[in-house]
């Protein structure tokens, strides 16, 4: 391909001239830069009267107008701003903070090529968060830490610039379930934008669809590394030190995340089980819910190149899992659909030794 995503230039169609950005080729980058930063008519004298050193303080830091925006209106290019902006020794804004005016300012817009083969422009927007959510604990924290454990991703995105280098951590966060990824980001105030990719193969494997952001989080990135969370994650991540009365949240965060609840065929008892490539953090979850009166566990290993290993729980053992992780939990922190598979299976069984204790009572009055 001539670029990732793109077979050829959108603008010329061209092959042969090198891909810059946005699908354009060098020729026609230049070409539509120019014309985004030209003023709409030039009108000599005016601009040079008009750009003192006042006026463009004023525009360029109150205002909050890039060099474009203040050619536009003094009917002048944009290199006869910056020309100014130089005679004067007025400070140029850093390309971190140029770029999060933009953002707020609504003004970044590309085209982005879609899995059906249309390009769409979006608009990039600045995202806000709730940058205390992880400060310190809570029953809807301990639901959400516990879903960015299973299905979330701590990495560190490095640009490259033309004097330093800049990090910046990001949350990525994919799920098959539209409805658990849109209470992860109610629940963190994120107004991210959730996208959806679908079904793909690469290199012969399977990749599901799934809904997923990402969040650019240095304002939590402190309070997520204290927590446990690390870039590399997978195969030996721990169960994390969590208050006694925020474990079960952390943990129905877990299972909606990676564990799972169901019939097995031909069987009439609910299944739930839970599987990690993390030993230890299985471990560590087995001996919380030992705490909570639960069971002691067999846990299995199921071989592959990274073998994952698993535990589960059946019949009367899923009823008290259920009363331990959803009781007094809303609706806005768990995912419906395994908690309906549980709270069915409890109402059954419940029924069912209703039933029975109705017709030993039948039985002994009817021998008296």
């Amino acid at each position: 391909m001539w670029a990732r995503k793109y077979t050829k230039c959108i603008q010329c169609g061209t092959i042969n001239k090198k891909h810059i950005s946005r699908g354009l080729c060098v020729s026609c980058y230049q070409k539509d830069i120019e014309s985004r930063h030209k003023g709409e008519t030039k009108q000599r004298g005016i601009a040079a009267k008009k750009l003192t050193k006042e006026y463009l303080v004023n525009q360029y830091f109150k205002e909050k107008k890039s060099l474009s925006d203040i050619a536009k209106v003094s009917y002048c290019s944009r290199e006869f701003v910056y020309k100014k902006m130089v005679e004067y020794a007025i400070p140029r804004r850093s390309q971190r903070s140029a770029r999060k005016i933009a953002l707020e300012q609504k003004k970044i817009i590309v085209n982005r090529l879609q899995d059906d083969g249309h390009i769409q422009l979006v608009t990039y927007q600045k995202i806000d968060y709730n940058e205390k959510f992880f400060a310190s604990w809570s029953q809807k924290m301990a639901y959400v830490l516990g879903i960015l454990y299973t299905d979330g991703c701590l990495s560190m995105q490095i640009h490259h610039g033309k004097k330093s280098t800049r990090r910046t951590p990001i949350i990525s966060f994919a799920q098959k379930e539209r409805e658990l990824s849109s209470k992860v980001l109610s629940l963190l105030n994120c107004n991210a934008r959730l996208h959806y990719r679908r079904k793909k193969i690469y290199g012969g494997r399977v990749c599901g669809s799934v809904y997923y952001f990402n969040i650019a989080c240095s304002a939590i990135y402190p309070d997520l590394v204290r927590l446990g969370l690390k870039t590399t994650k997978s195969l030996d991540i721990e169960f994390p030190t969590i208050p006694q009365q925020y474990a079960r949240h952390f943990i129905r965060g877990c299972w909606d995340g990676d564990g799972s609840v169901y019939f097995e065929k031909g069987r009439r008892h609910l299944t739930a089980s839970f599987y990690s490539g993390s030993r230890p953090f299985i471990e560590g979850m087995l001996l919380e819910l030992e705490k909570a009166g639960l069971p002691k566990r067999t846990v299995y290993i199921l071989k592959r190149k990274h073998p994952s290993y698993y535990f589960k729980f059946r019949g009367h053992n899923c009823i008290k899992l259920y009363h331990y992780i959803y009781d007094d939990a809303p609706p806005t922190q768990y995912l419906e659909r395994k908690h309906s598979l549980f709270k069915k299976y409890a109402d059954q069984q419940r029924t069912a030794l209703k039933d029975t204790k109705d017709r030993q009572i039948s039985i002994f009055k009817t021998t008296e």
